[in-house]
């Protein structure tokens, strides 16, 4: 496990910058644990019992939750858990289909889903995107992604056996470099980011995106699902980094419903990854996502959701502030699952009002060249059982947009792809064939489009476009400075 750094040491998170006091510095810890299995990254994954945290979240909490709200919070609480039992009611009776779907097709000419499909993701949190990319072009990626591996078989993977694991220890492959500078999904993702809203000034810019390398996964009929239930982009921070529980100010203050998922002003500038654990992400990714490679639906070893925002939100973030019966609970430091620096785990016997059994819900039919995308802060697993006939395939492309803590992030992605060495969230095992000993790697030459160029930070942002923003040419100056142009 990784040596936990205390956020006091590291002061310089929470400084500013001497040419811009609205923009904060960031000191991250680089990842240096080998994590030999899935278990390792997430919080008392075997223990029934969570884990009381250091006397300071005691404090943590008591920030968050003022005297004068203890009321308020205390009714939005129950409000919330009877609006949790009628949601759990329709969601379990309508299935995979309460998850939107809508066509590539109808994005618009400005970029942008049509306004009742909009409206429907927001409320959901979460869709699949049909015919992003042809569906012989992702079984190509599929084909070509198998032959890389089987060609390079000292690349590890994992869960074991190393012979054939889930998820594949690549990250430039060409299918990969290919897949993520594909105009269209660019596009898609560009249209998705674009749900998200912000002030002029706020310094971030939803309309460009950045690259995040991950993995891809081919799980075969019969293989053991290996993802428990948790939540990405972050764990304990969301309410220990005082710039990332701003976002859910509505919630402390007891008015949940009218907390908007969808407001970045304060995620632009909050901290997800203040210990560098093994199961921390030190990107911003406004929107998990992934491409699918494969006819990928349920009971087939698809991915699980919890499609609700508001109220799976609302409900996971006051839960360390009641006890078993129901009361405000202002002293005990649990945070069921939100340990520092591990994955956060949602389990049925700490978080029983979101009635998982009933709300965690397949996602629809995905065909090759179909894009599913989940809202960072959506419960998700994949189905523990896979019994389908196929394969179940996916490449790994999450939404990450252009703000000052991604940017540094995007100088080392660019430094990794160009050299062939893991990305920075992923330390290779000691025993892990890099890239960097394979000629049929991914390379630059493989971009063929300057979006492609630039989400990985082979060319500038354009400041010249027109109708930005004031914060939008302020983050995309501050990119092309950082990179270099």
């Amino acid at each position: 496990m990784a040596a936990v750094t205390s956020p006091s040491s590291r002061s310089s998170l929470d400084s500013f910058a001497s040419s811009n006091p609205a923009r904060r510095q960031y000191t991250r810890i680089k990842k240096t644990v080998q994590v030999n299995a899935l278990a390792e990254v997430w919080a008392n994954l075997k223990s029934e019992l969570p884990k009381p945290l250091d006397k300071r979240f005691s404090d943590v909490k008591k920030r968050l939750v003022r005297p004068e709200n203890y009321e308020a919070v205390q009714a939005s609480w129950d409000r919330l858990l009877l609006a949790l039992e009628e949601r759990a009611k329709v969601i379990e009776s309508t299935g995979p289909n309460y998850i939107p779907t809508v066509d590539f097709a109808s994005i618009d000419s400005n970029g942008n889903f049509l306004k009742d499909a909009a409206d429907l993701i927001k409320s959901r949190g979460c869709c699949v995107v049909r015919g992003v990319v042809p569906r012989q072009q992702a079984l190509d990626w599929k084909a070509e992604l198998i032959s890389y591996v089987k060609r390079h078989p000292a690349v590890a993977g994992n869960p074991p056996p190393a012979s054939d694991p889930q998820f594949w220890n690549v990250y430039w492959t060409k299918p990969q470099v290919e897949a993520r500078s594909h105009p269209d999904v660019i596009k898609c993702q560009k249209a998705m980011s674009k749900l998200y809203f912000c002030s002029e000034d706020v310094e971030v810019d939803v309309t460009s995106q950045v690259t995040y390398a991950d993995r891809f996964r081919v799980r075969y009929p019969g293989a053991a699902g290996t993802l428990p239930a948790h939540l990405d982009n972050g764990s304990i921070e969301r309410w220990e980094d005082v710039e990332n529980s701003k976002t859910y100010q509505a919630i402390w203050e007891g008015r949940w419903e009218e907390y908007d998922a969808w407001d970045i002003d304060h995620r632009a500038e909050a901290v997800i990854d203040l210990y560098g654990g093994p199961g921390a992400c030190s990107v911003f990714r406004s929107l998990q996502g992934w491409l699918s490679l494969a006819d990928n639906g349920p009971r087939r070893g698809t991915l699980e959701l919890c499609p609700d925002i508001k109220l799976t939100t609302a409900y996971l973030l006051l839960r360390p502030f009641f006890d078993q019966y129901g009361k405000l609970d202002m002293d005990s430091t649990y945070f069921y699952g939100a340990d520092p620096g591990m994955g956060h785990v949602l389990k049925d016997s700490w978080h029983p009002a979101l009635q998982m059994n009933k709300t965690m819900i397949s996602a629809p039919e995905a065909a090759p060249g179909d894009y599913v995308f989940w809202h960072c802060d959506m419960g998700h697993k994949v189905e523990e059982a896979h019994e389908g006939t196929s394969d179940s395939s996916v490449v790994y492309i999450g939404v990450a947009p252009l703000t000052s803590y991604n940017i540094d992030n995007l100088v080392e992605q660019r430094k990794a792809f160009l050299a062939g060495v893991p990305p920075p969230d992923m330390v290779p095992l000691e025993c892990e064939e890099e890239e960097k000993e394979h000629s049929d790697r991914g390379r630059p030459e493989d971009i063929l489009t300057l979006e492609g160029k630039r989400i990985i930070g082979l060319a500038p942002f354009d400041v010249e476009e027109k109708g930005l923003t004031p914060g939008q040419i302020a983050i995309r100056r501050l990119a092309n400075e950082t990179l270099g142009f």
